[in-house]
């Protein structure tokens, strides 16, 4: 990925404007209208003439036009900045914004200050961001990527473990009408997830059921296991493949999907910069590349065989028991 030294210099003031164009919730107030700086003020509780600075800068960044003292989205931001949109990234924004604390403390991380807090713990708002803003990346054609890449026609049962807001279940049953998916997560996860899927008519053909699936089983003679943005760390990816494994039937498929880096290879920009993600939170932990990913697959005994970029973001793993 190229990038000039203008982008490079303007990235963090930009970064800036949009995550507080999010936060106070501009675009969806614009939705489709025109409004005045004073209209715009009254419906988010901004002072005015410090509202219209960063409206502006919307203006300049091609987020929003202004025609005779009315502002009003530009059609990339009804896209992706209106919340209720089909491919809405508000709430990875909004994660963004939650995760920047541990981001300004990169430098001390990086020289190894061992004085710096680490902020590991989400508050429930927090983790319901973050069920969120993991399903808005998948809104960004990794559902649709991973619909179109895996031929599930032989399964009729399929675990997705970790499964967060039911995205990919809810892509892969679509695509196989006799499939049944049990989405394996956290408690307070399947609240939402409950929530994210309701009303989709996939949603009688998927199961929600609490586990750990670093210490659970998955069940017994499953065709499928999908482990969808769940295996980052080495420490806990043997854990979760090995119950994989063991859940699996003869022949049955596992399908891993992720943010991987590949610094070798394919460069990986958004997935190299996951990694610094997962390290800012935990500057001592292992996170898998593709390629040690690879060999823990192998390890236990699958055999692989695809392993390639999803999007431009992700990579899919594709191995039979």
């Amino acid at each position: 990925m190229k990038i000039s030294i203008s982008e490079i210099l303007a990235a963090p003031w930009a970064t800036r404007v949009v995550s507080t164009a999010i936060r106070l919730k501009l675009f969806t107030i614009l939705s489709n209208k025109m409004m005045t700086v004073q209209g715009i003020s009254s419906r988010c509780g901004a002072v005015p003439h410090l509202l219209k600075a960063v409206l502006d800068v919307c203006v300049s960044m091609g987020l929003m036009e202004l025609q005779n003292g009315r502002y009003m989205n530009s059609q990339f931001s009804r896209e992706y900045f209106v919340a209720g949109a089909s491919r809405y990234v508000g709430d990875l924004i909004e994660l963004q914004h939650i995760e920047s604390k541990q981001w300004d403390r990169l430098y001390e991380m990086i020289k190894g200050d061992t004085s710096v807090e680490v902020d590991q713990q989400f508050d429930q708002a927090s983790h319901r961001t973050y069920i969120q803003a993991m399903n808005n990346l998948g809104t960004l054609a990794e559902a649709e990527a991973l619909r179109n890449s895996v031929d599930l026609s032989d399964c009729k049962e399929m675990v997705d473990a970790g499964g967060g807001s039911g995205i990919y279940s809810v892509a892969l049953c679509q695509k196989h009408p006799e499939l049944r998916s049990t989405i394996l997560d956290t408690k307070e996860t399947l609240v939402i997830t409950e929530e994210m899927t309701a009303g989709r008519k996939e949603r009688k053909r998927i199961t929600l059921r609490e586990a750990d699936i670093t210490k659970e089983s998955f069940g017994e003679n499953i065709d499928a296991v999908l482990l969808s943005d769940v295996i980052y760390d080495e420490s806990t990816a043997a854990l979760v493949l090995r119950n994989a494994w063991n859940c699996l039937r003869k022949n049955g498929m596992l399908i891993v999907r992720g943010y991987y880096s590949d610094p070798e290879h394919s460069k990986h920009f958004f997935g190299a910069l996951f990694v610094l993600n997962e390290l800012v939170f935990d500057p001592n932990r292992k996170v898998m590349t593709i390629s040690s990913l690879e060999k823990s697959v192998r390890d236990l005994g699958f055999t692989i065989t695809d392993v390639s970029p999803l999007t431009e973001r992700s990579f899919i793993l594709i191995a039979r028991k």
